[in-house]
């Protein structure tokens, strides 16, 4: 068989969704490989808006011989290649082609609010493995260094935002690992998670499977603790010297832009992917001490024009003379229309600004809409034939034998095809996902009650300890409310198991 379904218990196997189940899996689960199959589509939009962070590579130097180096392992480059790309900040406006400046003010202005300018940006060499004909994992300190800081909040669980994080980072890792050296990652919310890392094949799978199990908890965003964090952790440590910072969030936050800038210092870059289009406003105390308490150019202007305001308000308190007071009530005025007039250039400067600081002390900055799974997944007539054929070979394997891989797989693709039951709009191809769900469930019904009539002679007996440790769990958790409708099942079967084994 080929197609969408051909790999999906390889990558389910990945995820670390196929073997073992200590933890409570996060609901949708299996939403993960259907996002990450529409990112391996070059065509598919959602997979070109991204391609900036999924291709991301190692950073250049200069070239050494690798033979005159004490440490073969050492390679620094400075080939530095530029494809053109549209305008992501005004701070690149200077960087633009030349020819643009030519245009008419008009055009350049609208070109320049729609980000429809081009601008030469660096494209990173391609680096490949120690051995070309290998597919492990091969540590290479020519490889990239990545600091990958993950966004756990609540709001992350709004329109599967955190599946797509968790896609991304899954395609970013699965696709690069050939040229990965030395990865790490912290979650964040309104806490700083554990810092986990990868610098082997080991450490790679586990930390994928770390990913693919996380739910969205915290009810904050700590972004700026997070980002200091990871400057801590980098700086600590010499081998993570020019380690990228790749930020995924939904957050919109406003952050000390001069302070962060300072921590980076020029050789730590961040990256972000901003997922959503969750904005912030400046509150009107924030304005207020922005204004008139910061140590700012316009401060100090504000500042002049007031306490030339209070004198010409005592001078003309105290002014005798009719005429006088009239100048002074001219100037004034003046002077009051000049101090609002700064206040309101102020007041929209920083609105304006106001929570796109991340997006400033970003080198690469992604705004990625929301995501409609119905729309995204584009459910089709072929992939229920695919699944529905997976489940027969899965049947034609039972006949012959009842294993607990072959029950396992039943189970992931009855949780699959509730995902995508409940991302389909056609109403005639939910209704047979539906049905093929209930042959699927029967047929799981089927085979662990001839094994349960066995008394546990068949694939029970046989149960490893760490199987037995899944078994337990799914008994453990069969009260949960949220426990999936499979689980929920296999413990009501198992449970009559566990009577008939404290019988024998």
């Amino acid at each position: 068989m080929s197609g969408v379904y051909e790999h999906f218990f390889d990558v389910m196997e990945d995820l670390g969704f196929f073997e073992h189940i200590y933890e409570e899996l996060p609901e949708d689960f299996t939403a993960v490989f259907e996002i990450a199959r529409i990112l391996e589509d070059e065509t598919q939009e959602l997979s070109k808006r991204l391609m900036p962070v999924l291709a991301l590579q190692t950073s250049g130097g200069v070239v050494q011989e690798r033979e005159s180096s004490p440490d073969p392992q050492i390679y620094l480059d400075v080939r530095e290649e530029y494809e053109a790309g549209m305008i992501r900040s005004p701070q690149h406006l200077p960087r633009i082609y030349n020819y643009q400046w030519l245009l008419p003010e008009q055009v350049f202005f609208s070109k320049l609010a729609k980000k429809e300018l081009w601008v030469p940006y660096p494209r990173q060499p391609h680096y490949f493995g120690v051995d070309p004909e290998s597919d492990e994992y091969q540590p290479d300190s020519r490889k990239q260094k990545l600091y990958v800081l993950l966004d756990t909040s609540s709001s992350m669980a709004i329109k599967n935002r955190i599946n797509l994080a968790k896609a991304i980072v899954y395609y970013f890792l699965k696709t690069n690992m050939r040229e990965l050296g030395y990865i790490q990652l912290r979650t964040f919310d309104t806490k700083i998670g554990e810092l986990h890392e990868a610098k082997d094949s080991a450490g790679f799978q586990a930390l994928i499977s770390y990913v693919m199990r996380l739910h969205a908890l915290g009810n904050g965003t700590a972004m700026a603790r997070a980002i200091r964090q990871a400057v801590d952790d980098i700086n600590a440590l010499p081998q993570l010297a020019g380690t990228e910072i790749l930020i995924i969030t939904d957050g919109a936050c406003a952050l000390n832009e001069t302070e962060i800038r300072t921590l980076l210092g020029k050789s730590i870059v961040i990256n972000t992917v901003k997922i959503g289009r969750t904005q912030i406003m400046a509150s009107k105390s924030y304005i207020h001490d922005r204004i008139f308490e910061d140590d700012t150019d316009q401060h100090k202007v504000i500042g002049r024009l007031q306490r030339r305001q209070r004198e010409l308000q005592h001078q003309y308190d105290t002014a005798q003379s009719p005429h006088l007071r009239r100048r002074f009530e001219e100037s004034l005025r003046a002077i009051k229309q000049e101090i609002d007039r700064q206040v309101n250039a102020m007041t929209e400067e920083i609105i304006v600004g106001y929570g796109h600081e991340l997006e400033r002390l970003s080198q690469l900055y992604l705004q990625v809409d929301d995501i409609d799974l119905p729309g995204l997944f584009n459910v089709r007539e072929e992939q229920e034939q695919e699944i529905r054929r997976l489940f027969e070979q899965i049947a034609t394997d039972l006949d012959m034998v009842c294993s607990l891989e072959q029950l396992r797989k039943l189970a992931l693709l009855i949780d699959h095809l509730n995902v995508l039951i409940k991302n389909t709009h056609d109403r005639e191809l939910r209704a047979r996902l539906e049905e093929l769900q209930k042959e699927i469930t029967s047929r799981l019904t089927h085979c662990i009650e001839a094994e349960l009539q066995q008394g546990g002679d068949g694939v029970f007996r046989s149960l490893a300890a760490a199987d037995r440790h899944d078994l337990d769990f799914l008994l453990a958790s069969a009260s949960s409310l949220h426990i999936n409708l499979w689980r929920a099942f296999i413990w009501k079967i198992l449970s009559r198991f566990r009577k008939l084994a404290g019988r024998s």
